[in-house]
């Protein structure tokens, strides 16, 4: 092996622990499967942003984390039903 492939190689390996260490969620940041409490929520971008999708009733949200905007929570996670997609709901809609 040549020192150029062999410096490639290593700062491959090193970019790719990188990134595993950026994506691995910690235990107290798991996503939680929660339903839908509401007759029907719009699934937006960003917080009160444009909206994506739209869950009914019964349909599962796997949430991921919150934030407030405007004095509302937001929460952010993966829309199950006929769209799955990543987006923000509000919090208050979520059983």
């Amino acid at each position: 092996m040549t020192l150029k492939t062999s410096v490639a190689t290593t700062a491959a390996a090193v970019l790719a622990t990188a990134g595993l260490l950026t994506t691995t969620a910690l235990p107290a940041e798991a996503v939680t499967r929660r339903k839908v409490c509401a007759q029907s929520v719009w699934v937006r971008d960003n917080p009160a942003g444009h909206a994506i999708a739209i869950l009914y009733n019964g349909e599962s949200f796997d949430y991921d984390h919150s934030a407030y905007h405007n004095g509302y929570q937001w929460a952010y996670g993966f829309a199950y039903g006929g769209e799955n997609v990543w987006g923000w709901l509000p919090y208050e809609y979520l059983c």
